[in-house]
């Protein structure tokens, strides 16, 4: 364990905090349009290695929240792939018929 083991894992959780606002619109919207394909790609592959380093160097601090991050891209991953946007829908008002 690092001698600033506390340290990164507090950087891990300031990030999957920011990360889980993004999920969270998401999974409401299922709107994925503004993230491209290379973004996932991209991110995914840094989170990996991330990942192999924390790995190889026994750092809890960085493997897991690589882990809840890969877990949430994959997710991404899944919406922007195979599910559309929800789009609003207007609300009919109710029209009174008179005799």
């Amino acid at each position: 364990m690092g001698k600033y083991e506390s340290l990164i894992g507090t950087a891990g959780i300031l990030g999957l905090v920011s990360f889980a606002s993004l999920i969270q619109k998401i999974y409401k919207t299922r709107n994925t349009s503004s993230l491209p394909y290379t973004w996932l790609f991209m991110n995914f592959l840094g989170q990996l290695l991330a990942l192999i380093y924390g790995i190889a160097n026994k750092s809890y601090g960085i493997s897991i929240p690589c882990v809840v991050f890969l877990l949430g891209l994959v997710y991404i991953f899944y919406v922007k792939a195979f599910d559309k946007p929800i789009k609003d829908v207007p609300t009919k008002s109710k029209e009174v018929k008179q005799i």
